[in-house]
């Protein structure tokens, strides 16, 4: 995907924020935490093969990288994710620390509720019933399925004992090349495009500048010339 096309994609979400092209501080600094704790559960559930969770993780993960990228679902997405946490506490399969999970989750659709609903309040309503419903209801299932599957995939059955070191180190590496590579490219828009203008500003006053010098120069020729004229007459 272009990169206009990016930027014009980002630029539509920051409008509903109530910002020039680029997300409030806010939002960015919670779409950070739920991928930071979204990488620390991701790595506990993958060592104790809590495979569900490892889902979920991941779903938070690509949702806050697509809200970064200003699509609008991204932020749908990270908050349906965030109800099934708590929800998994609630019914009892999961520890009480999904509920702290699910908070820092929620917390990308709790500061564009407000923004949101002005655009348009209906549409805002039914996303936030959609994902609560989703995210309740995939707890649920998993709950009267997750038994079912573990007989038939013996190997998809959580463990009291960490392992998977390898594949661990390899995750860990893996989301920290990621999160290199996005740091080199997310340098804001708003800093190149004062660059950008920088320099072209820069670069027209030097071209008047070299205007100016040279319409003096002609002048001073043609002054030059007139006076040896007249000398000559």
């Amino acid at each position: 995907m272009s990169g206009a096309v990016k930027r014009r994609r980002l630029h539509v979400l920051a409008r509903v924020l109530g910002s020039n092209d680029v997300l409030p501080r806010r939002i960015r600094l919670s779409l950070l935490a739920v991928q930071v704790i979204s990488v620390l559960t991701l790595l506990r559930s993958i060592a104790y093969d809590r495979w569900i969770t490892v889902v979920a993780s991941l779903l938070l993960i690509g949702g806050a990288m697509a809200a970064r990228r200003g699509k609008a679902w991204g932020i749908g997405l990270t908050f349906a994710t965030a109800v099934w946490f708590p929800a998994a506490f609630a019914i009892g399969i999961a520890p009480a620390w999904f509920s702290l999970v699910g908070l820092v989750a929620a917390l990308p659709f709790a500061f564009t509720l407000r923004p949101f609903a002005r655009f348009d309040k209906g549409a805002t309503a039914l996303l936030a019933g959609i994902a609560a419903a989703t995210g309740t209801a995939i707890a649920l299932a998993w709950k009267e399925m997750a038994w079912s599957i573990f007989q038939v995939v013996p190997a998809l059955a959580p463990t009291g004992v960490a392992q998977h070191g390898l594949l661990v180190a390899a995750t860990l590496l893996a989301v920290l090349g990621i999160a290199s590579r996005d740091r080199l490219r997310s340098a804001p828009e708003e800093a190149r495009i004062r660059v950008g203008e920088r320099v072209r500003v820069s670069e027209g006053e030097s071209g008047a500048g070299n205007r100016s010098a040279d319409l003096d120069l002609l002048g001073q020729e043609v002054d030059h010339d007139v006076r040896q004229r007249r000398r000559a007459l």
